[in-house]
């Protein structure tokens, strides 16, 4: 059966996958929120953006087929979370809820606080998200909160390869707290042959640990998300 309720964690891609499928689904009704700060998936992405809506207000638009963003305001721009009944109760209401339930600063790969992810109880698969052009990069420079890693806090200038890229796909895996089969894991930004071939090691290892693992562009490929998770 599908997803009703989809979350997307890690780094280097979350809300590029929440806009793909937002349009790609957007026959059905759709919540796309978060659980953290994200900025409004504006239209053509989402129909509409609702900030600070009150619970009739958006329950009606998740009556009309068309992705719906909303969340309280924030700063800068961004929105935050919905208060936890509300969103249970838009969850109900549409097909299916896009979240985004981690933030990374805009950096390629991620570890996590142990307040992190966060992931919403009704989440029943989450998407792991990873950025491939962190390869051959500092550790400092494409990995946000390096530093909860003790190696790489004293050393920094640690170039990122396929063990780093490793060790943060398998951290952002457990800190889910999901059995395998609920969690997917994009290696992203293979926007180039060689890029794709040098992360292939990685998938390898991460399907032997049991993760359904791609390589692919979100960028060049947006029509990745919508087959590889809907189509079953």
């Amino acid at each position: 059966m599908p997803p009703k309720f989809v979350s997307v964690v890690g780094a280097s891609g979350k809300t590029t996958a929440l806009c793909t499928l937002a349009r790609a689904l957007s026959a059905k009704r759709v919540l796309v929120t978060t659980t953290t700060h994200m900025f409004p998936v504006l239209p053509p992405d989402c129909r509409t953006v609702l900030t600070d809506p009150v619970p009739d207000e958006l329950l009606a638009q998740l009556q009309l087929p068309g992705a719906v963003c909303a969340g309280r305001q924030s700063d800068g721009g961004k929105l935050r979370t919905l208060s936890s009944d509300l969103l249970a109760q838009a969850a109900e209401a549409a097909d299916l809820t896009l979240c985004e339930a981690d933030g990374a600063h805009r950096l390629p790969l991620k570890l996590h606080r142990a307040d992190e992810p966060v992931l919403p109880p009704q989440t029943d698969l989450c998407l792991i998200v990873a950025g491939l052009s962190a390869l051959g990069r500092p550790v400092r420079d494409v990995v946000h909160r390096f530093a909860l890693h003790a190696d790489w806090a004293a050393g920094p200038e640690q170039l990122v390869g396929i063990p780093e890229l490793l060790y943060c796909v398998r951290e952002t895996a457990a800190a889910c707290g999901l059995p395998p089969e609920r969690l997917r894991v994009l290696l992203n930004q293979a926007d180039t042959p060689s890029l794709a071939a040098q992360a292939e090691p990685a998938a390898r290892a991460l399907r032997a640990d049991g993760l359904d693992c791609r390589i692919g562009s979100l960028h060049s490929d947006p029509g990745l998300l919508h087959c590889w998770i809907f189509s079953a």
